[in-house]
């Protein structure tokens, strides 16, 4: 299997547990916070939850894996960790921080610290899933 089917074999896995924990946290707080819908903003359709998930999933499951694996040759395995789901950790954490930046929208202030918390643990899962189903597959 080549680098790429891989990558996203371990894309799918990976967004699959991340949109779990989503999931987990529009339970918790009652649809107050939803990642579709900050995607949905960024691409400026806010009105279109729909097309953040579509994109939300493409995204996940096409575009970020293939990154991590060229990142990973090109930058992490020169001088970083050697531990794949450290790898992808590292990576979902530099995803989270972007989000945070690009995705975020006005919340109210009980929600702030959830919505940290809940956007952290699923971008580190995303990445942890990630590095280590890529690796499980090679």
């Amino acid at each position: 299997m080549n680098r790429y089917l891989r990558a996203i074999s371990a894309g799918v896995a990976a967004t699959t547990v991340m949109m779990l924990v989503f999931l987990f946290s529009q339970v918790q707080t009652r649809s107050q916070l939803g990642a579709p819908e900050a995607i949905a903003r960024f691409v400026g359709m806010p009105e279109h939850h729909v097309v953040g998930f579509v994109v939300f999933s493409a995204i996940g499951i096409l575009v970020w894996p293939v990154v991590f694996v060229l990142l990973r040759e090109r930058v992490v395995g020169r001088r970083g960790p050697r531990d794949p789901t450290v790898q992808g950790m590292a990576f979902g954490g530099i995803l989270w921080i972007a989000f945070l930046i690009l995705g975020t929208g006005e919340l109210t202030w009980p929600f702030v610290i959830l919505y940290l918390f809940f956007t952290l643990t699923g971008h580190l899962v995303y990445g942890f899933v990630l590095g280590y189903v890529y690796e499980r597959l090679t």
